[in-house]
Formats: structure tokens, sequence, C-alpha cells
């Protein structure tokens, strides 16, 4: 179905996706050369793929196959408590899984009614919506319903600007740009337009008893109330855990969102050369800086009379207002940006103009602050017959410099609604139904916080850790030579562009780039090499991959638990036709079921828990 299409009737697409199959839906889909692909020769990976698991891993549970549900069987009744992104994306997937056998009630503080409908709350209630911009790794993305990837990648909604790696292999596509605030509007429509939930507009309060409920899934963020007020089924979050001295580390990162100036694209290379300023765009986006503790002590607004709670405790934006930022909820300013002598303002202005942007593509300017703790446990019994889960950020909250938080929440809610989906028999659970979730829980906790602890360490080459204030102060201070520092940043970017080239589209001449280094005053470009570039080596390796296939006989004639599977990283760019069905690159049929990812090679079928996809550095 083309993109420019009419959606389809709900009810229709809930029964299609319920009933698409992985083989099944990619009968008639064409491959990347135009070419038919054949059902045997899927039949056959599909049976490879089988014959390849060891006899032991069925009895996990894993590969469970089941039985039809039976007709009048009592619905698996879920309470999701958060409707950012990855609560919406359990939720949409949960429901296209199971149909009518599933009654899902969405919970959210920032909600309210209007008329018949609930939409998001504005800055005048209270509400600061998120403007960032995040990436999904094709992997994740790949993956989800086909209602829900035909409304998210509208024409202009997204951007492929990061290049092929392996959790975005070249035969599902490269990783896609999207704005938080786009994600959250489009699925919150989708909740009640096409799947049919229950959405209740403010705080949830854990019930005295459970009820009826046999599900909660907890996705209220990195601070989550939820999870506090369950410790004592969840445990609290262990703190010391990345400390450095006995001390949580904790960095301070300042948000300039810019008017999009130069190509996304043309921005990697000089975002990978540095550890300074990160810039992900969707013709436009967030620059996000990274502050020594004596920058950050400068993040002050000033109300008429004196200093106000703004931008440093509530993470409020300042927006400019003539020759000023303003919040616009507290009518404060923003002081650096009034401070002749202020340090940090020039530092600001630095990372725009290395972006291309001037002071007057300045949009705006927040506040947050990065730190991990973590968890015991993921999954906890609430009551006789309720289980509760910490998904997304109340599971996992990274440092979002390796760029991999939203697609950590998102395969935590893959990985739990495929495991409802195939363990619900309509009788009660048991803690063994869910093991297999909790592994892979644990080994996204592993394997996405060694990569960011790594990242906010910074170890030399020699392995003493030497963090980014540390680079940062000794960035600037002290003389330096400025050729000197021209040459050494202008050979990581050109050495960063040539290594990403083959997997990326056309790129400017290293000319361009010199240019861009040039224009950097000279403390600024001595901080940026001190920063060092991306240790892509470091953290780059093996990814935890969740493969969630939709049921192939109505009801629900196959397992769709989530398996972790293998994925190679071809050698060549991937490129996603300019119109049709989104979900994979590579044509599709006109009509009939999107295929469904994963499986495409013979020898990439699921593996046991314990593996993960294959692949060299990150980006």
């Amino acid at each position: 179905m083309p993109l420019s299409s009419p959606e389809p009737d709900p009810t229709t697409l809930i029964k299609r996706e319920s009933h698409q199959s992985g083989p099944q839906s990619r009968t008639g889909a064409q491959n990347q050369n135009g070419q038919q692909n054949q059902a045997p020769q899927n039949q056959a990976s599909q049976n490879q793929s089988a014959s390849q698991i060891p006899a032991g891993d069925w009895a996990t549970g894993l590969f469970k196959k089941l039985e039809p549900l039976p007709e009048g069987r009592e619905p698996l009744r879920v309470d999701v408590v958060g409707g950012g992104p990855v609560g919406l994306i359990f939720a949409c997937t949960l429901r296209a899984m199971m149909g009518d056998q599933v009654v899902i009630r969405v919970h959210d503080r920032r909600w309210r009614r209007q008329g018949n409908r609930v939409v998001w709350m504005d800055l005048a209630e209270g509400n600061v919506r998120r403007e960032q911009v995040v990436t999904l790794q094709s992997n994740v993305w790949s993956t989800l319903p086909e209602a829900v990837r035909r409304r998210l990648f509208a024409p202009g909604r997204y951007a492929e600007m990061w290049p092929l790696g392996p959790d975005s292999p070249a035969d599902k596509g490269r990783p896609r740009n999207l704005r938080i605030r786009w994600i959250e509007d489009c699925l919150l429509d989708m909740a009640q337009d096409v799947y049919g939930m229950e959405l209740v507009p403010g705080p949830y309060t854990p019930p005295e008893t459970w009820g009826p409920t046999h599900i909660l899934a907890v996705a209220d963020g990195a601070n989550s109330p939820t999870r506090t007020a369950l410790s004592e089924h969840f445990g609290a979050p262990d703190r010391n855990f990345y400390s450095v001295d006995g001390e949580q580390l904790v960095e301070t990162v300042l948000g300039v969102r810019i008017r999009g100036v130069l190509p996304d694209e043309h921005t990697v290379p000089l975002t990978v050369a540095q550890n300074r300023y990160l810039f992900n765009s969707l013709g436009g986006g967030f620059i996000n800086m990274r502050l020594t503790a004596e920058e950050a002590s400068e993040i002050v607004a000033i109300g008429e009379h004196s200093p106000v709670d703004c931008i440093a405790r509530y993470r409020c934006t300042m927006r400019p207002r003539g020759d000023r930022f303003v919040c616009d909820r507290h009518r404060a300013v923003f002081k650096p940006s009034i401070d002749r002598l202020s340090f940090l303002w020039p530092r600001i202005l630095d990372g725009a103009r290395y972006f291309g942007a001037q002071p007057q593509d300045i949009l705006g300017i927040t506040m947050f602050k990065l730190s991990m703790s973590q968890n015991a446990r993921f999954t906890a019994q609430l009551g006789r017959t309720t289980f509760g889960f910490l998904i997304g950020d109340a599971g996992n909250s990274l440092h979002f410099w390796p760029g991999r938080g939203l697609n950590t929440g998102v395969k935590s809610a893959l990985s739990l609604a495929g495991t409802l989906r195939s363990r619900w028999s309509g009788r009660r659970f048991r803690f063994a139904d869910f093991s297999a979730h909790e592994g892979l829980m644990q080994q996204l906790q592993y394997r996405e916080k060694s990569r960011a602890w790594v990242t906010m360490l910074m170890p030399d080459e020699d392995g003493v850790n030497r963090g980014i204030e540390d680079r940062l102060r000794a960035g600037l201070e002290g003389p330096a030579d400025r050729q000197s520092l021209v040459n050494q940043l202008w050979a990581r970017v050109k050495e960063v562009k040539s290594r990403l080239g083959g997997r990326m589209g056309p790129m400017p001449d290293d000319g361009w780039y010199l240019r861009r280094v040039e224009s950097l005053p000279t403390r600024t470009l001595k901080a940026l090499v001190e920063s060092g570039q991306w240790i892509t080596r470091e953290i780059g390796g093996d990814e935890v991959a969740v493969d969630v296939q939709f049921p192939e006989a109505a009801p629900f004639g196959q397992d769709v638990v989530p398996t972790v599977a293998r994925y190679r990283t071809a050698e060549h760019p991937g490129a996603n036709p300019p119109s049709g069905p989104i979900p994979v690159p590579g044509a599709n049929p006109p009509s009939g079921p999107i295929p469904v990812p994963g499986g495409a090679n013979p020898a990439s079928g699921p593996i046991p828990i314990g593996a993960q996809a294959h692949g060299g550095q990150q980006r």
C-alpha cells in the first residue's frame, strides 16, 4: 500500500496484522534487485534456521509453539503506565499481535481530555513537549507493526542520516531519524483511531489489590514514580554501580536546537571526529553539548529581581527574544546570552558555527543531566495473578552519547509484547513464562550500559580513565598551535568520512570539511582535539537484536516469542525506494501483507538467547 493511500479500516488493520505471517508474507515480496522471492526458498530458509537451534533450547520456552487460542477464552488484561514512545509502541504492538484477545489501558499524567479525544498537554498546562530528534536502528523500526511503520514514516517525517551498521544491516536499511514529538503525537492518535485502547489522562497510583489486571508495564521514564512505589517488588536501582571514587558520575549537557543549514548526512563526520558536540538532525535538530562543571555553573535563569528555578531545575527551553533567550513559562532570561563576560556563551556559538549555523539559527536551549544506575530485576510478581515489568527508561536509562536509549527501550517493548502473545493461554502466568524475557533485559542492560559507561569514562590509549570533563578542561586551558590543531581535527574528519563513505550517501569533498574546521577559534579547536574522536572500536561489536514475528493463522496459530537473531552486515549500503511501503528496503508488492524482517538469509535464523547480532564498529 503506497504511503499516499488512505489509512485502511482500523478493524481490518488489526485483523490483518494479527494474521500475517513472516514466511507467508515474504512469498510475494521482491528483493532489492527487483526479483520475485520464491516461497520454497523462504520455507527452506525457515527450516534450516529452525534446524540450527539446539534441541535443549526448546525447553526454555523461548521457541515454544502454541495451539490456537480458543474463541471465548478470557482476554489478557494489560495496564501500561507511561504514554511516551516506548509505552505506546508496546501497547500498539501487543494489540496488533493479539487483536481482541487483549484489553489494554494506558495511563499518562501529561494527557488531558479534549472533547471525545485524549491529547497532549501544552506549555500553558505545565507540559514541556520534547523536540529532540532520535534515531531508530533498522533492526528496530523494521520490526514494528505495519500500521505503525506506515504512519510513522510518512514522507517528510523521517531522514536517513547515519550509516549502516551491526544494528542496521544493508538488508534492512539505514537508521532513521524522527522527532520525539511526532512519534508521541502519531502513536497517541493511533492508540485511539486504529487500536481502540482505553486512555487514562492523569497520574497512575498502584492499587491496593490488582483485581483482574494480568500485566502492568511500567514505562514512565528514568525517574519512574511507579517503579519507586513498587520498589519492594523490583528493588531499588543501584547508583553506586556507575560511580567514580564513591560518587555517582553525572554529566551536564546542553541541548542547543538549531535550524537546519547543512545537509543532515554531511554533518556526521564532524560529529564522530570529536566528543564535545553531537548533532542529530532532521532538517535541523539538537546539538548536544557536553560541559565542564565550571561551564555548568553558568546555567542560570534570571528573573525580574533575582535568579529563579527554571532551566537548571525544570529543564525549560529558553527561546530567542530579541538579543536574549527567555523561558516562556517563567519569563526568565538565560544569563549567558546577556553576559558579555560569559565563558560558556561563545562556546555555544562555536558549536552552532561548526555545524553551519549562525546565532540567528539557534531556536532554543535546554539542559539535562545524564547518569546511570543498575537494576536488579525487570520482572516481578505483584499479585497472585499479576506480573509487572520495567521497560523503556524505567528499566534501562542510558547515557545518550552512543545513541541507543530509544532503541533499547523499543527492544524491551517488543520482547515483552512477543512474550505475552506467546505465553498467554487464558490461564494465569508463572515465573517460568518470563525467563527468556528477563534474560534478554539483562542482556540489554549489560550491552548498552557497558557501552555507555566506557563512553563516560573515555579511557586513553593506555587504558587510564580520562573523562570528558578532564579532556575539555585540558583543551580550554593553556597555549596551543592553531595550525597543528586544524591539521589534527581535519585528519580525523577525513578518516571518519573515508571509513563511513561506503555505508552512507554522497559526501562533500575534503575541502568543504577543512573550511568547517577552520571556522572555529583556537580554544574550541583545542577542546575538540582533546576530547578525542568516538571510540567506535571499544563500543562496537555484537548487538542484541529482538526479532518478533506476527502470528500466521487465525487467531494465533504461530509462536511470536522474541528471539535474538544473528544479522550479517553487508559491505554495500542499502537504498530505500523513494516511494511505496516503508517497512523494508527494496520494493514491496502494491498490496498484501508487508514482509516481516528477519530470516532472509539461510544462515541468519534464530539462535538461543545469549548470542547477538555480529558486527564491527558502531556507526
